[in-house]
């Protein structure tokens, strides 16, 4: 199992992803598709480049504004960030 070096886990990230998208979009978390890509939820550059904020802050880690277009899915994104640093 992948842990990025602020301790969290792919399925941890994965979690808080969810919770945050499901969040912006007035969803509950089981609405949510990890493998959906974040286009197919209408979020805006705004709302996305919140989100990659948020997350720096939770990980402890400096992200590129590019992040959610590189790794379009909240699995994928999740993965890349457990193996981080």
């Amino acid at each position: 199992m992948s842990v990025a070096p602020s301790g969290r886990t792919a399925q941890d990230i994965q979690g808080w992803l969810v919770e945050r998208v499901a969040g912006f979009l007035e969803l509950t978390p089981a609405d949510i598709d990890v493998r959906a890509p974040f286009q197919h939820y209408g979020l805006d550059s705004m709302e996305q480049l919140r989100i990659i904020g948020e997350l720096e802050t939770w990980l402890q880690l400096e992200l590129e504004e590019t992040l959610l277009r590189q790794y379009p899915t909240i699995e994928s994104v999740s993965a890349f960030l457990a193996k981080a640093g």
